[in-house]
């Protein structure tokens, strides 16, 4: 073989449908990838002023179940005529930066290939008189792909299963549109659960109901973290963040989200992560029907992953039920990977897992664990008065009473022991957590515990989420004299890995109190 001559792979057909319908868990994602480029042009349009105001600036996706037709368009920039085929007609081809944009790999248009038998890309550019189409025969390209006689690459299937034409548009237009026709999946056609999965993935405001909004806006705009909000309608009606004020665990019982909790990561002096989770009344976990249920991982707004794609860092895997709330990827280098499932892999993405699954163990699971004693105490005592109120029923065999005898002693030394135990947890929080401790405390009198709360302990338990400025009493150590060259370092070091493993306030006041105590 002539070493001189180079091998020319020829690019399969399959690999488009492994592009589309093979590359993610839920069709509905088609709309996260239309919406998420609508976004990035919108982006763009802002800067060029092509909106008189930002409120201008909208998606539009109209589902129509009867035709089996689903319409995406935005009124961002458009694309330039002669920009048209080489951005929608090459795959894996973009210009978008990934480190800027939302979109960047050049294959989520494609995503509605797999589920219509036509889909048709419609757009303008502000300034040019004209319109571009461009139609793929998707019905024609599924059929291709099945077909076994069919011997033929993907780069020459494309160009047989699409065609592009121009038409005459008015100069002042500016948008991209993408109509979907006969859609087949009833996923797709399903407003409700569209509804639904929008949003909670989509990159759109909190609703004006969820009264907690306005702090978590605050608190973001303190911090500097953008959060990217798009005007998004689903047939007419705008959409927002599916996040309430309650969590429900059936028609009759709910519960308040008392309070909203902020945290953040820190990494090479660079925002790393920061995020907000709600803390309710109960603690219990939140059931399925709660749509906004679990800590959600979010990139530039939208959603990364599944619902669930955090709950491998708590420290029990259902450890993320307790809680509503997001993650912001916030660090350049937190790069969506194709699938959009989590990042692609380097040292930012290493330290976001780390910091996360730190914070979720030595946090998050202390408050949902005391909550759960909380909770098993207060049921073992309603149990212990059902069954009282039982064993009074004289028309129970002997038997019965028996048993129910037998369980009554056990809950009564169960509930012994567990009294002794709630004045502890209830100290454990009264200095360091006015609101969580109120919370418990409330609870607890709501249920007839009756001990008193204000009892000191002598000897608290351990507690893993004990102020971390213990950990370092021997620094201080370095004693009150005046610190060498190495020294210095050392400490230089150790205010580092504070910052990297502590949230910002909680480092700051760690090592503040070091400073003061080596000047004493």
């Amino acid at each position: 073989m002539n070493t001189n001559e180079r091998f020319k792979p020829v690019i399969g057909k399959n690999v488009i449908e492994n592009l589309t319908v093979g590359m993610y868990d839920d069709p509905r994602f088609v709309y996260r990838e239309y919406v998420q480029n609508a976004a990035d042009q919108i982006d763009v349009a802002k800067c060029q002023n092509l909106y008189q105001s930002d409120n201008e600036a909208c998606i539009y996706i109209q589902i129509d179940k009867k035709a089996r037709t689903i319409i995406i368009e935005d009124n961002a920039t458009g694309i330039k005529s002669p920009e048209v085929l080489p951005l929608l007609g090459n795959i894996a081809q973009s210009t978008k930066n990934k480190y800027e944009d939302k979109g960047f790999r050049g294959i989520g248009r494609l995503g509605g290939l797999g589920y219509c038998d036509k889909l048709t890309f419609e757009t303008s550019f502000y300034g040019e008189e004209v319109k571009s189409i461009m139609i793929w025969d998707a019905k024609l390209l599924k059929n291709s792909i099945n077909d076994d006689s069919v011997k033929i690459d993907a780069a020459e299937l494309i160009s047989i299963i699409t065609d592009y034409s121009f038409q005459n548009e008015n100069k002042e237009e500016h948008y991209f549109k993408v109509t979907m026709e006969g859609v087949e999946n009833e996923e797709l056609l399903d407003v409700e659960k569209v509804r639904d999965y929008l949003s909670m993935v989509a990159p759109i405001p909190f609703a004006s109901h969820f009264t907690h909004r306005h702090k978590i806006y605050e608190e973001a705009r303190k911090n500097n973290v953008a959060l990217d909000e798009y005007k998004l309608l689903l047939n007419g009606e705008q959409l927002f963040k599916g996040y309430k004020n309650t969590i429900h665990y059936n028609k009759k019982e709910f519960c308040e989200i008392i309070d909203i909790r902020f945290f953040e990561a820190f990494y090479n002096d660079s925002l790393l992560h920061w995020g907000w989770y709600g803390v309710s009344e109960k603690m219990y976990q939140i059931p399925d029907e709660n749509k906004e249920r679990g800590i959600r991982l979010r990139k530039s707004n939208i959603q990364i992953g599944l619902e669930n794609r955090l709950d491998v860092y708590h420290k029990e895997k259902l450890g993320n039920r307790y809680f509503v709330g997001e993650v912001y990827a916030i660090n350049k280098k937190l790069t969506p990977n194709a699938r959009r499932d989590f990042f692609i892999e380097n040292e930012e993405c290493s330290q976001l897992v780390k910091q996360l699954q730190d914070f979720f163990h030595r946090q998050l699971y202390n408050i949902y664990y005391d909550f759960s004693r909380k909770n098993t105490a207060i049921k073992a005592k309603q149990d212990l008065e059902n069954k009282k109120e039982k064993i009074k029923d004289e028309t129970l065999d002997t038997a019965i009473k028996e048993k129910l005898s037998v369980e009554i002693k056990k809950l009564e030394k169960d509930i012994t022991s567990l009294k002794k135990s709630l004045p502890k947890l209830l100290n454990k929080y009264q200095n360091k957590d006015a609101v969580l401790h109120n919370m418990l405390e409330k609870s607890l009198k709501d249920a007839g515990f009756d001990f008193d709360v204000s009892d000191k302990i002598e000897n608290p338990p351990e507690d893993d989420t004990k102020s971390t400025e213990t950990k370092y009493t021997q620094i201080s150590a370095i004693q009150k004299k005046p610190l060498s060259p190495q020294e210095t370092t050392l400490l230089e070091k150790v205010y580092n890995v504070i910052r990297q493993n502590l949230i910002r306030k909680a480092a700051e006041e760690l090592i503040q109190k070091i400073e003061d105590d080596l000047k004493k």
